[in-house]
Parts: C-alpha cells; structure tokens; sequence
C-alpha cells in the first residue's frame, strides 16, 4: 500500500514495512525509516543513501491530496496531511496575513506515519483499567515513540467487547480510517476522525452513548476542558498525553489532569513501551 503513496521506487527501497514506524523525506537528504524499534536506518539505493529530491516530495503530496494540493490546506495549517490510512506530517514555509496563518508553501519534509497493531500490548493493565468490570478513566504517558498510540489503540479494542467506545481520532492516528474502514482490528470501537475534540466530544455524548471515549494525544487548553467536560458527564476518557513522567506533568499547565483520571501510566523508550510507572486511584 505504501507504494501508492510515495511511489514503486522509494517503496521498493523502504522494503518489508512490517517493522517500519516512520518513513522520513528531506529533500536533498538521505531517506530515512525509522523503525518500531527505535532503530534510525538509511535508506540505500546501489550501495549509496537514496537522497530524496524535491520532485520526490511533490509527488507524495499529489498523491495524497488526490492532485489537490489546496483540498488539504486546512489540515496542513495544523501540520498534517491525511491520506488513506497514514498520516503525513509537513514542513515547510508558512503563509500569514496579518497574523493569520493562511497555509503551507515550500514543503520540503514529511514524515509519513505508518500505524502498526500489536495486539496483547495492553494486557499488563487491562485489569487495573477494567478492575471488577468497571472502567477507570486512564492516561498514558510517555515520550515521543514509545508506544502510546498503540497502547491507547488496543486498550479501546479490548474495552469495546465490554463497552461501547467511541473513538475521537482528530489526526487519523488511532485507528487509520479510510472510506470508513479501518487497516487495523477496531473490534466494536465507533470512531470519529479528522473533527476537533472539542465539537467531536460534544456530539459523541449527546448522541453515541459512550461508556468510553478514547482520544489521540492532548495539547492545549481546549483539550483539556473537553476531556473535563466528558468526564462531568459520567463518560470514561482514555488519553495520552506527551512527557517522560508524572512529575512533569504536575509541573506543566496539564497539572490538572492528574486529579481527572483515575488510572495513569507512564511508557519509556528504553525499550519502547516498557512502563515505567502507574499511579491508580
């Protein structure tokens, strides 16, 4: 699939994306995969690193926007690209007006994000999240690539047997979908993709009558009074949220949210996913 996206030739390069977290173009720098593991690696065409050209990047960009470069405007002002089941995140130069970020030009980085699923990865705190049939909202800590999505991701599948759950995926990251199928075992998991958390928190408790509500990571104060808002409510929130531990979130202004959630747990990168610390209420 990734070959529909970045072309037969790079695809062919990348190889096997079984243990591919991460494809990163430069232009006019060596093309990157980054692996599940961590692992930084060169991608190398005869023996020398593929160097990405600015054509490369232009043609991903076609692609993803179905050679629409202005139908995804919106989405890269917020950084992104969505397309099909990955998700590309842009840099380039922005275009303001009077303050206003009107849109992206001169891209010349993206890092495509390939989902992977690891069933079982959130069966050493399936228990203490479902403790005698009930739900403890719960927060997953960790740094950058450490495996928070794919936790949160199989903790909603495995709650969705018991729960209903619904999905607040506002950058596509959770469950991948495209034309409303997902690449990955969403079990009974409804999702909502691509709609801010503030309007799609809303929605989804007046209408989908969640037990559960899981979302992609927290940022901003909007984030964080949507969640507050659910949890008002009586709706259960899964989230993650980005740090090292929970003493650097009670130093940042989501101090706050450590009294909200009923369950945290903090993942590392050394090795990535290895949890590092839980605090249960």
């Amino acid at each position: 699939m990734l070959y529909e996206l970045v072309g037969e030739k790079i695809a062919r390069l990348v190889g096997d994306t079984a243990r591919v977290a991460e494809v990163r173009m430069r232009a006019f720098k060596p093309l990157l995969a980054m692996g599940i593991d961590g692992s930084r690696n060169t991608v190398f065409e005869n023996g020398t690193p593929y160097i990405v050209t600015q054509k490369d990047i232009e043609d991903v960009i076609l692609r993803a926007t179905n050679m629409s470069y202005y139908s995804a405007t919106d989405e890269m002002k917020r950084g992104y690209i969505p397309c099909k089941h990955y998700r590309i995140g842009v840099g380039g130069e922005g275009v303001n007006e009077n303050g206003k970020l009107l849109g992206v030009k001169n891209i010349a980085f993206l890092v495509i994000r390939i989902p992977h699923q690891i069933f079982g990865v959130a069966d050493c705190i399936a228990d203490d999240v479902l403790k005698g049939g009930e739900v403890r909202s719960t927060l997953v800590i960790s740094p950058t690539g450490a495996g928070k999505t794919t936790m949160l991701r199989e903790l909603a599948r495995v709650v969705s047997a018991h729960k209903n759950v619904v999905a607040i995926d506002e950058r596509y990251e959770l469950f991948a979908m495209y034309d409303a199928k997902s690449m990955l075992d969403s079990l009974n998991v409804e999702v909502i993709s691509g709609v801010p958390k503030a309007y799609a928190y809303e929605g989804a408790i007046r209408v989908m009558n969640p037990d559960v509500i899981v979302t992609d990571e927290l940022f901003g104060q909007e984030d964080i009074n949507a969640v507050e808002d659910a949890m008002r409510c009586g709706v259960k929130v899964f989230a993650s949220l980005h740090a090292k531990s929970i003493d650097d979130v009670a130093k940042s202004k989501y101090a706050c949210l450590l009294d909200k959630f009923e369950y945290i747990v903090t993942l590392t990168n050394n090795p990535i996913g290895k949890i590092a610390e839980k605090q249960i209420k």
